[in-house]
């Protein structure tokens, strides 16, 4: 059974005065009337009006037509045991009627218009599913959101759920995770049409991603980052995906590090992430092909199957600069496999100290042998732009003591 939904802005009426039982408030972070925290009271209080539950979210991830980031808002849907004024409710909350909508329909059951009203607050509806998925532990609520969300998905069938997939709506693991639901067994019988139907998207998905990369004709951002371990060099790059509103993956290891990019949409990788790389790890045309910002259709080796590259950033966060690392890559006719093919790819070079993050460039220099006299040239690279480090800081203390080793107790989430 496919989840009935009501769409907020395009659908839902909003003309005051009106009545009904399931209002949803509309509002942008910065114009909220009063702090979130006393708003958030004030709709506790709204009990004696017949509140039943509610629950609201900050959109910070929704982006318009034109894929830019739209300015971060809330939602709050409230459900109540029979119909209320808007105008008595917005006056409640200091907000204006005209930010809440009517989320009931003639002739729809009040529950249905409600469980679809908080399951938007996550976009999972069924128009809402090309938006940004939000985890339901981002939702505030005054019952168990997570579990009625999952309740939700445990409603729909199998064979719904292999649409969504197709259709590009949820991802793999997703679909897995609601077949589960059904038992094992159910999980077992599904798992090769959940293969072959993410695979076949994916080709799809790849080719809509080509062609929008080859009319844009933008080039792939390549931001070499290197420093010492545990300076924030991997902590700076998936924060600044966050702020982008990017999703981001992040491969490491020194023997197969995109094994995991098999299964991953174009959504799923739009910042990746090569963290720790090793001259080692990959050979030279290997990772020119991969920094190549001009190159769209490239491919990582793996294991199994060579998958698709589809990102708009990629960082690669190693001990090494650009020239250090080239050096020590084994096996290379250096008069053929030169550096500068590398240089080139990358369109910008970060420096993370424990203080600072430098913006840097190479710089080809003469160098004298003092002992025997010969020159030959090498690359500095020197500092061009300089920026206080705040990521240096953020590192979670893994040590303990033997005491505290002695005492420790595990707790279960469940």
């Amino acid at each position: 059974m496919k989840v009935r939904k009501t769409q907020p802005n395009l659908e839902a009426e909003r003309i005051s005065p009106k009545r009904s039982p399931v209002l949803m408030l509309v509002q942008q972070e910065s114009k909220l009337s009063l702090p979130i925290k006393e708003l958030q009271d004030r709709i506790e209080h709204l009990k004696n009006m017949g509140l039943i539950k509610w629950a609201y979210i900050l959109h910070d991830k929704d982006k318009d037509k034109h894929d830019k980031l739209v300015a971060p808002h809330y939602h709050f849907t409230l459900q109540f045991k029979k119909r209320v004024s808007v105008d008595a409710v917005a006056k409640r909350l200091k907000e204006s009627p005209s930010q809440f909508e009517i989320m009931t329909k003639r002739g729809r059951d009040a529950k249905v218009s409600a469980n679809n009203a908080f399951a938007y607050l996550v976009h999972r509806t069924e128009k809402a599913k090309g938006k940004h998925q939000y985890d339901p532990k981002e939702v505030i609520a005054s019952f168990n959101y997570p579990k009625f969300i999952k309740d939700i998905a445990e409603q729909m069938t199998p064979k719904d759920i292999l649409e969504m997939l197709g259709e590009g709506k949820i991802t793999k693991h997703e679909a897995q995770e609601q077949i589960m639901a059904f038992g094992a067994p159910t999980l077992g019988t599904y798992k090769k049409k959940i293969d072959d139907i993410h695979s076949a998207r994916l080709d799809i998905e790849y080719q809509e991603w080509l062609k929008e990369m080859k009319a844009l004709k933008e080039p792939i951002k390549v931001i070499w980052c290197y420093g010492a371990g545990g300076v924030g060099k991997t902590r700076y790059a998936k924060d600044w995906a966050v702020r982008q509103g990017l999703n981001y993956y992040i491969c490491s290891g020194s023997n197969s590090p995109f094994d995991g990019l098999n299964d991953l949409s174009a959504k799923e990788q739009e910042v990746l992430i090569i963290d720790e790389l090793r001259p080692k790890t990959l050979k030279y045309p290997d990772l020119l092909q991969i920094l190549d910002p001009m190159n769209f259709e490239k491919v990582a080796v793996a294991r199994y199957h060579n998958p698709h590259i589809m990102a708009k950033a990629i960082f690669v966060c190693t001990v090494y600069n650009p020239y250090q690392f080239y050096l020590q890559i084994p096996n290379l006719d250096r008069r053929i496999d030169t550096f500068d093919q590398l240089s080139r790819r990358i369109g910008l070079n970060m420096e993370v100290t424990t203080y600072n993050i430098n913006e840097t460039v190479p710089k080809l220099k003469e160098i004298e042998d003092k002992r025997t006299g010969s020159k030959f040239y090498t690359y500095e690279y020197e500092v061009v732009r300089s920026y206080i480090n705040h990521y240096a800081n953020d590192r979670i203390d893994t040590t303990f003591t033997l005491e505290d080793l002695e005492g420790y107790k595990y707790c279960r989430n469940d």
